[in-house]
């Protein structure tokens, strides 16, 4: 907590100015998703370095997030470092070397996607840009969960696998989407000690939990047949090829390409809300009487012609 409000208290009082010419502004972008919210916003021209997994038209200095020192990015001469994680302890170098920064840490909620946009448009200078996005991005994420309509149907949704199996649960911005779907997330029984919304689970939990849908989210592309993982091939989800993978960019980042993530998830149920087991009962209901009230025609029928 204490970190946070020194974070926010260097935001607010070293960047008051620097707002104010953001043509001049010098960012590093430590976070594929923060360079994405910030080129949405129409910033790109401040970004002096980003990591290795962002996409950017310009010559940016590219920066493996993973390892790069504090002193290595001193000749960047930065106003800002965007960071989403402390890899090796860079807060502290970053602190040495007196470069400002912004931690920013993956978001678990839809407030937290919307709150860390509006920082950073402030941070840039495109505060206005930032509220039409954020308002844009509810108008079209609660119009895709309206229309949805998806009920009875049990998720399992994977993040990692080799090195553990790990999941999602309503504690994560993926696991939040779940719950406004109104779908089952197995993993929602699950809790994170360390409270990151990301579960360990048992493949046996997975096996008895026997999901609909299966969503990867990694690219662990040595187990991406999942029917050849011991006792998955009789999971309901892989028997029905109901296995997808997502995009790891998309499934990992919570930037403005959330409404992106929230579409495709909605896409990829759309089936079950057209295949409800309830719509099955309705439609044999509906044929019974269709074809009660054509005999009870016929009968008629022939009674008159009698």
């Amino acid at each position: 907590m204490k970190t946070k409000l020194i974070l926010l208290s260097l935001l607010f009082s070293s960047c008051s100015n620097l707002t104010q010419e953001s043509e001049s502004l010098k960012i590093i972008s430590l976070s594929t998703t923060h360079t994405e919210i910030i080129q949405s916003l129409g910033a790109e021209n401040t970004l002096v370095g980003v990591d290795a997994f962002s996409k950017v038209d310009s010559l940016i200095e590219v920066i493996d997030a993973y390892t790069v020192t504090a002193e290595e990015l001193v000749p960047l001469n930065a106003d800002f470092v965007i960071l989403a994680f402390d890899f090796n302890g860079i807060v502290e170098e970053l602190e040495n070397q007196d470069i400002n920064y912004i931690l920013l840490p993956p978001a678990t909620t839809l407030e937290d996607v919307y709150s860390q946009i509006k920082t950073i448009g402030d941070l840039v200078g495109k505060k206005s840009e930032a509220v039409s996005i954020t308002r844009d991005m509810k108008l079209s994420i609660n119009r895709i969960i309206k229309n949805s309509n998806l009920e009875n149907i049990k998720v399992y949704h994977e993040i990692g696998y080799s090195y553990g199996i790990y999941s999602v649960n309503s504690d994560s911005l993926i696991g939040e989407i779940y719950n406004l779907f109104s779908i089952e997330n197995i993993a929602n029984f699950n809790k994170d000690p360390f409270g990151s919304g990301f579960p360990a689970l048992s493949e046996e939990s997975i096996l008895r939990a026997d999901p609909d849908y299966i969503i990867v989210g990694h690219s662990d592309y040595l187990n991406k047949d999942l029917s050849l993982r011991p006792g998955w091939e009789n999971i309901k989800a892989v028997k029905s090829s109901k296995v997808f993978f997502l995009d790891e960019n998309l499934a990992n980042n919570w930037g403005t390409t959330t409404v992106e993530l929230v579409d495709t998830l909605s896409d990829i149920f759309k089936e079950s809300a057209q295949t409800n087991p309830y719509s099955n009962y309705f439609l044999l209901i509906s044929l019974l009487f269709l074809v009660t009230t054509i005999m009870i025609l016929i009968k008629i029928g022939i009674r008159e012609r009698a």
